[in-house]
């Protein structure tokens, strides 16, 4: 037996909760893999897992072996990807997942440069708003816009993104500019986002002299990104978003910022993936060109326009 092999094979059933997962990660059949853990389980006299047909769980000896065997998997990965950079440059598979807006408008008509830079990375972008786990789904990384949550994951926090308050010129033609919070509630058409997996309402948000003020009413809302911000540029409603995805919304005159003496509030742009000791030279380079990247648009843009010039570091 491949004591190692067969650990690598039973970390990866815990973590992704399902035989097949791990097989596809590991790149083995099935069958190998459920042998590897049978091997190991016998090897070891004690039952590490018990199966069912709609789950895989922990036996208490299974839990205790789980933990350590995670460390050891994890250092010798950490080993292996150290003297690997020291050797060769960037290279091999990088599956990433990003926010729909940000693909669509800042990475995608990005990644000439990144392929020119990094020729021998397959990047497979995954792109939605709904939430990952990346060990399930074998994911290196994922970028997201807003407040981090209490997570396991490392976050680093590469730059802040400041809200904008936007709407068409047509819209803005037919039912004039909003000049307070109140007004715009009061007289104008909203399109809001929702999501989570309750499908959570997130509501305007706005913070000037008078206070702070939330509006959680709207006519149209969409659960993705993208779809947001072209009901905002089809005349639909006055709505919020990221300065980062619409700047050449703005630049162009596609929408137009309204109550900005108002809206002032920033979130932070953050990559997480899942352990310190899972970052590699690949993972590595995509986390400095995606964070170069958003920070040189954002000077660029001036400090009216986007974002502020700060980043910071966070991990939980």
């Amino acid at each position: 037996m491949d004591q190692l092999a067969a650990l690598r094979a039973f970390v990866r059933i815990v973590e992704t909760r399902s035989f097949t997962k791990a097989a596809a990660q590991l790149g083995m059949p099935r069958s190998t893999v459920s042998k590897a853990l049978h091997d190991l389980e016998v090897h070891l006299g004690t039952k590490l897992v018990q199966r069912t047909t709609r789950s895989v769980s922990l036996t208490i000896e299974g839990t205790e072996y789980y933990e350590r065997g995670r460390r050891l998997v994890a250092n010798l990965d950490e080993a292996d990807a150290t003297l690997r950079g020291m050797g060769a440059g960037a290279k091999g598979r990088l599956r990433i997942d990003v926010h729909s807006s940000m693909a669509n408008f800042i990475l995608i008509p990005a990644l000439h440069d990144f392929q020119r830079r990094y020729a021998d990375i397959q990047l497979v972008v995954g792109i939605g708003d709904r939430p990952v786990n990346l060990v399930e789904e074998g994911v290196d990384c994922v970028v997201r816009a807003g407040p981090l949550p209490d997570t396991s994951l490392v976050a680093k926090t590469i730059l802040r993104d400041r809200l904008v308050t936007c709407a068409s010129p047509q819209y803005l033609a037919r039912h004039g500019t909003p000049t307070t919070p109140a007004t715009l509630e009061s007289g104008h058409r909203i399109v809001g986002y929702f999501g989570g997996p309750n499908g959570e309402p997130w509501p305007l948000r706005f913070k000037g002299k008078g206070g702070t003020y939330r509006i959680p009413r709207f006519d149209t809302s969409s659960n993705d990104s993208t779809g947001l911000i072209n009901m905002m540029a089809a005349g639909l409603g006055v709505g919020q978003t990221h300065a980062s995805v619409i700047r050449t919304h703005l630049a162009s005159g596609v929408l137009v910022p309204v109550l900005e003496e108002w809206t002032n509030d920033t979130f932070p742009i953050s990559v997480m993936y899942p352990s310190a000791a899972r970052m590699n030279a690949r993972l590595r380079a995509f986390i400095d060109w995606i964070a170069s990247h958003l920070y040189a648009e954002a000077r660029a843009d001036g400090p009216s326009r986007a974002f502020s010039d700060g980043a910071d570091t966070a991990s939980s």
